[in-house]
């Protein structure tokens, strides 16, 4: 059985469906879109695993409110809908089946509404039935286990009836089992040979003396000193994790982020020892708080191998580097409409996009090309140069790119047709620029004067302008990058540029194009760059900051007012006003 997606209307700002690839999920997006709505969600339709201390309970704060607090709903609906389940889940969910969706799925929904004394009264419903007559059983076969943001591995690994030890050693040592025996046996045996040392007997004598004296004779009490309280519960409610590099340390001596792995790593064994058959949601908050980014991969790594079978792992990210370790396929995506009002929910593995290109974004997704899972909006570029110098361009032109929530991301060539195919009213909705190279196959060609304006451009630029969509638009310069600065009359700038990174070269230019025209000056830079572009641009880069005398190429200045205009609304979304 898996959670195949979550329907909910009125809980804070969710007003839709979300869709969860698979046995992982990472939900990613920009701040206060939602993700933590969605995790909240998760954990009132599914049972806490650790039991009903774990509950959440429902407060005014969750019914759907505007961004001024006032409430907009008194009623709120969380709808689960859960695939594939076996035989023996179809048995237990009986109450739940739901023949409208497939032969093995069911529907689990709760229905909540807010009285005026500031009761809230919850009602479930099974299936596609509107009765409420789901049974407990059948409730209890969907749990989760939460770890929450910022947590405290120390605190949440603490001795004590919280101590998350004791539900790893209750499953592996179930109750009447030897096991079980031999731990209460051994606390048993260790008090005695305790009680047996000499200064334990003696310190308990002078406890109880003053004891005897404090209390009188009315009011005496027996004391006692022991390891621990021989009942299982107590026993293993004393132990305590270690984790360090050389040996096992306390965890007040570590760093939080090993303490966190820690953390996980005991949540994932009780979780993998669990016997009993139902779906088993491992919601996590951020887990890539305190990790450095090479453990971020490898705790990556690991979920995608742990996630599978009852286990289902939801994930919430804000890094770069955990959604690029993860695949785009398992990414569900939160994203603005509107220039920040509502919000939609999209998932990339529903675009219906070609394997190759899905291969294709897993492998050259990384880091920085993730960036664009967190924007709300991209423009993506051939190579380096563009991606340093148009930030920069963006100032001369009064519109900061970062202020706006554009992220400036660079493909590495002309593969642009993957990243492109994320792009669309119904899929990821923010605008996309495609800023690219005319590269038009000859001089000859460039200068024909035809009505389209397209048979002089590369093939390449044709196919990327056939793809243009609503929210995708191509922009592209007369020749390239380099040679279009030139052209537009910044000779004296790309000089002194190209000074700082070939000086002798610079010089020689300087003299030979003294009279040439703009178009002659920009042929013999596009030659001296070639094979130094990132260089070049780093040096222009330098040259730039803090100038506003730089012209601006038109295709450049119209690729990025557009991608930093409003973004138009999509139709349907998924989820609504941010709470």
């Amino acid at each position: 059985m898996r959670l195949a997606r979550l329907i909910a209307n009125g809980f804070r700002n969710l007003a839709g469906q979300v869709a969860f690839s698979g046995p992982l999920t990472l939900l990613a997006g920009e701040n206060n879109t939602g993700k933590s709505n969605i995790i909240d969600a998760l954990r009132l339709i599914a049972q806490p695993h650790a039991g009903a201390r774990f509950n959440r309970w429902i407060t005014s704060d969750d019914f759907a409110h505007d961004g001024r607090g006032n409430r907009l709903r008194d009623s709120f609906e969380i709808e689960a809908v859960l695939l594939d389940l076996s035989d023996s889940e179809r048995a237990r969910m009986v109450t739940c089946l739901a023949p409208s969706l497939g032969d093995r799925a069911a529907r689990l929904r709760m229905h909540a509404q807010l009285a005026e004394t500031g009761r809230v009264n919850v009602v479930w419903y099974g299936g596609d039935s509107l009765q409420p007559a789901v049974e407990a059983w059948a409730r209890a076969a969907i749990v989760h286990t939460y770890m929450h943001p910022l947590r405290d591995a120390a605190a949440d690994l603490r001795p004590g009836r919280e101590n998350r030890l004791v539900q790893l050693l209750s499953a592996l040592a179930p109750k009447n089992s030897l096991e079980r025996m031999q731990i209460e046996k051994t606390a048993d045996q260790a008090n005695k040979e305790l009680a047996a040392v000499k200064a334990v007997s003696k310190a308990k004598g002078e406890v109880q003396e003053r004891l005897n004296k404090m209390a009188g004779p009315v009011f005496a009490q027996q004391s006692d000193l022991v390891f621990a309280d021989p009942r299982f519960e107590r026993v293993v409610g004393t132990l305590r994790a270690l984790v360090g590099d050389q040996s096992p340390l306390e965890l007040a001596e570590n760093g939080l982020g090993f303490n966190n792995l820690l953390y996980m790593a005991t949540l994932l064994a009780a979780i993998d020892n669990e016997p009993e058959e139902g779906l088993h949601l491992l919601l996590v908050e951020e887990p890539e708080a305190h990790l450095h980014p090479q453990l971020q991969d490898l705790l990556m790594r690991y979920l995608e191998r742990e996630a599978g079978g009852q286990t289902q792992v939801i994930v919430t990210t804000h890094s770069p580097n955990f959604a690029s370790a993860s695949g785009v396929e398992r990414m569900t995506v939160l994203a603005r409409l509107s220039g920040g009002g509502s919000v939609v929910a999209r998932a990339p593995a529903e675009f219906g996009m070609p394997q190759t290109s899905l291969d294709h974004l897993r492998r050259f997704l990384d880091v920085t090309k993730a960036s664009l899972l967190f924007a709300r909006g991209v423009i993506l570029v051939e190579g380096i140069a563009e991606q340093l110098v148009l930030p920069l361009i963006g100032r001369q032109i009064g519109l900061s790119l970062s202020e706006a929530g554009i992220a400036v991301v660079n493909v590495g060539g002309l593969s642009f047709a993957p990243f492109a195919q994320l792009f669309a009213p119904d899929r990821l909705p923010y605008r996309c620029a495609i800023v690219s190279d005319g590269d038009p196959p000859s001089r000859e060609a460039e200068e024909q004067d035809l009505d389209d304006g397209e048979a002089a451009l590369s093939a390449t630029a044709r196919k990327l302008k056939a793809q243009e969509t609503p929210t995708m638009h191509v922009f592209l310069s007369q020749r390239t990058f380099e040679w279009d600065l030139a052209q537009v009359g910044n000779w004296d700038l790309l000089l002194e540029a190209l000074r700082l990174v070939k000086p002798r070269v610079a010089a020689r230019l300087a003299t030979e194009q003294a009279e040439a025209t703009n178009e002659a000056r920009a042929d013999a830079l596009l030659k001296a760059v070639d094979g130094i572009k990132g260089r070049f641009a780093q040096a222009l880069t330098q040259l730039i900051e803090g100038r506003n005398d730089m012209v601006v190429p038109s295709y450049l200045r119209q690729a990025i007012e557009w991608v930093v205009g409003q973004v138009p609304t999509a139709p349907d979304p998924v989820l609504g006003q941010s709470s």
